[in-house]
């Protein structure tokens, strides 16, 4: 059995060490593909519904090269007719389906072609395998079937999470109008090294992700989370009740750059702040990276470290510098429709 999982791309190698590490095996994987692929030494679905950092999960069925002309489409169709077996484990006559399609890269089809003509497969294997059609429901179908071109190759399985990707967390009671993916939330965490006793802060914590995903993988940390919006403390509370970790992060109305006023020291502080031109001018966001990266590093430990997530990384690795820091890692993430780089940043020794 292999699976794959899609992924907010630029965190696979994180993806990888967690579905190993839930179910043992081995992957591989491309960065900034979106896709790792996991051939688990012990299946487990619950483990999947544990992941914390995949978007969806599938059972791949069959994976190869197709061209990018219509034709090369039409005719791998009856070829997989006949290739994809043990989809009738999961589709029978009495189980409802639909098919979701993704592209990327330049072809003469769309994604609408690819869920037309992986849907005619599907009817007709599972048609020559029971002797019936499979129903149809594109609305609330029992079962998913996936079917994504990257380029010239070809993947298709089946869904292990149904329609709804896994970065779409139940406790989202407030959505914070600039809101952080809790994949790529828990993808910070472990690139900042967070462990169980640490003491964690996102300092612009808006709705809360950060912290609330810092509460769900750590038990005995000490978790805070700050930010100068009122209402956006109060979603953040709310978002914490509905993930059941209220009484295991502490909420306040703080300014980021006054951070080192508090007089605590930080073993992770952990932020997405804000970017974009919604901010304000691009002067005014990097005062304010300045100012708080500057108040960051003086209340940061010894084996402290800060990561942030932002589109402003050629900024900040000129001032880092004159602030004391140094830089340990940075990678490149898709985040919506943007590529935002984390930085993870520690006191120069």
């Amino acid at each position: 059995m292999e699976l794959a999982y899609s992924v907010n791309p630029g965190i696979e190698d994180i993806v990888a060490e967690e579905v190993v590490a839930e179910m043992g095996g081995t992957t591989s994987y491309h960065m900034m593909s979106g896709y790792v692929f996991h051939k688990p030494a012990n299946f487990n679905e619950y483990a999947i519904m544990r992941l914390r950092s995949i978007n969806r999960a599938y059972i791949l069925l069959w994976r190869g090269k197709v061209g990018e002309k219509l034709d090369d489409l039409i005719r791998i169709r009856d070829r997989l007719v006949h290739e994809m077996e043990g989809l009738e484990e999961y589709i029978t006559p009495s189980t409802s389906f639909a098919v979701s399609a993704e592209r990327v890269g330049t072809h003469e089809f769309t994604s609408m072609d690819i869920a037309r003509i992986i849907g005619d497969v599907v009817i007709r294997y599972i048609e020559r395998f029971y002797g019936k059609r499979p129903p149809v429901d594109l609305r609330k179908p029992h079962v998913v079937v996936f079917a994504f071109q990257r380029f010239d190759e070809l993947l298709v399985g089946v869904s292990l999470t149904g329609t709804r990707s896994m970065h779409r967390r139940g406790y989202r009671v407030y959505d914070h109008p600039a809101a952080l993916k809790p994949t790529l939330a828990y993808a910070m965490l472990r690139l900042s090294g967070t462990r169980d006793h640490d003491v964690i802060i996102d300092p612009m914590c808006g709705g809360g992700t950060i912290p609330i995903e810092a509460a769900l993988i750590h038990e005995d940390a000490e978790i805070k989370g700050l930010d100068k919006n009122p209402h956006h403390i109060m979603g953040a509370r709310l978002n914490a009740l509905a993930a059941g970790v209220r009484n295991r992060v502490f909420f306040g109305v703080w300014d980021a750059r006054r951070l080192h006023e508090l007089s605590v020291e930080f073993d992770h502080i952990i932020s997405n702040p804000p970017y974009g031109i919604r901010y304000g001018s691009p002067s005014t966001v990097r005062r304010l990276y300045k100012d708080f990266l500057a108040s960051a590093s003086k209340c940061l430990s010894s084996r402290g470290r800060i990561t942030i997530i932002t589109t402003e990384y050629n900024f900040i690795n000129k001032v880092i510098d004159e602030l004391g820091l140094i830089r340990v890692h940075e990678r490149t993430v898709h985040h919506g429709s943007l590529y935002p780089h984390i930085i993870v940043l520690e006191k120069k020794k």
